[in-house]
């Protein structure tokens, strides 16, 4: 059972809590899935040396995320000394113990404002986390067998025992409740679309589902996430000699959330991001784009929300009418990872037969157009 624990009982506590107990607000300021394994002279020596020695790992971790340039050779150097003001707390996934060594799994939570004026000082910009979660869709397939929602679903369980919501990529995992259950089977699951899933992005409040494919087999199994309806990742996964399926599942989720950071800030680390909004990288495209609306609050909105998109430098409007604007969109990056960018902002950028729409996803349903007169 996972328990929340703060570092009461270790040396360095009152610099590590001082008089706040709240976790960080920010999770892409937690890291996660730290494994400790520490012998000592007793339970409790090896466990404060463990966490210790944890939270190097976790603010080591922590900056190879989220800094994109500067120098940060300095905050890598950085000491248990150094770190413990930074450090807000920690929360225990699992643990277990002899009576001379300790075994745990541990999320380290860091003060966001005292780790960006650290980043400020070596002159590194912030990567951001996304500021919506995906929508997690854990398909067990053995055979032609599919498990989703079941109780069963092992590989569903697996990810059920992390903390999902922390890092750059949060991802949210449905309850599997009966509409849960009512809205998308396994077998509609496989290439779900934005349209299938809209009711369950709706209801968890995410922007997107990713599709985590397990299929099993003799030697362990393979899994292939995707976006959309494509594959963004494929690979094998041999079970090691000795391995339980429980410490199976969670190297596999382990490397899974890893490889959706690593692609997270691939994208985001093309063009350097500006505080001020619109992107400083040189213009490679520039693309006509209708973006429709029902009232002028959405075209505010739409220009609100393109201010701070990563890969785009502006938005030129060219016209406008009632029902749609027409704008000239300048991109910074290749149109395909500004779609992605735009995306985080809840604007989706689709290539259709009349050309390049844009649509603001978060808007309430256009009410019914008016009757014509007889």
């Amino acid at each position: 059972m996972r328990a929340r624990r703060f570092l009461s009982g270790l040396a360095l506590t009152a610099a590590l809590l001082g008089s706040s107990m709240g976790f960080a607000a920010d999770e892409s300021f937690s890291v996660a899935g730290i494994a400790i394994d520490k012998t000592a002279a007793t339970a409790a020596q090896a466990r404060d040396a463990g966490i210790s020695e944890g939270q190097t790992r976790a603010w080591r971790r922590l900056i190879e995320r989220i800094a994109l340039g500067g120098d940060t050779s300095r905050l890598m150097g950085f000491t248990d000394k150094d770190i413990a003001p930074l450090l807000e707390g920690f929360e225990v996934e699992k643990e277990t113990s002899s009576a001379v060594r300790y075994l745990g799994t541990l999320t380290y939570r860091f003060r966001p404002a005292s780790v960006r004026a650290l980043l400020r000082q070596v002159g590194a910009e912030e990567l951001r986390a996304a500021p919506k979660p995906l929508l997690l869709l854990p398909l067990f397939r053995d055979g032609d067998k599919s498990l989703l929602w079941e109780p069963m679903n092992l590989w569903r369980q697996a990810f059920a025992a992390r903390p999902l919501k922390t890092g750059l990529v949060p991802l949210v995992l449905p309850k599997g409740d009966e509409a849960d259950v009512a809205a998308l089977d396994p077998a509609a699951a496989y290439d779900a679309t934005p349209l299938k899933l809209d009711p369950l992005l709706r209801k968890y409040d995410a922007y997107e589902g990713l599709v985590a494919e397990f299929v099993n087999a003799a030697d362990g199994g393979s899994v292939t996430l995707r976006r959309s309806g494509q594959a963004i990742f494929n690979e094998r996964f041999p079970i090691n000699v000795g391995e339980s399926r429980e410490a199976y599942y969670e190297r596999i989720v382990t490397r899974l959330q890893a490889e959706l950071e690593a692609q997270w800030r691939k994208d985001r680390a093309v063009q350097p991001m500006t505080a001020t909004g619109g992107d400083a990288g040189a213009v490679l495209e520039t693309l006509a784009v209708t973006v429709p609306l029902r009232n002028l609050a959405d075209w505010i909105e739409v220009k609100k929300r393109l201010e701070a998109v990563p890969g785009v430098r502006s938005a030129a409007l060219k016209s406008m009418t009632r029902t749609e604007a027409l704008i000239d969109l300048a991109l910074t990056a290749p149109p395909d990872q500004a779609a992605r960018n735009l995306a985080q902002r809840e604007l989706k950028l689709s290539q259709e037969s009349e050309g390049y729409v844009l649509r603001f996803q978060a808007s309430a349903p256009a009410a019914p157009a008016p009757a014509k007169a007889p």
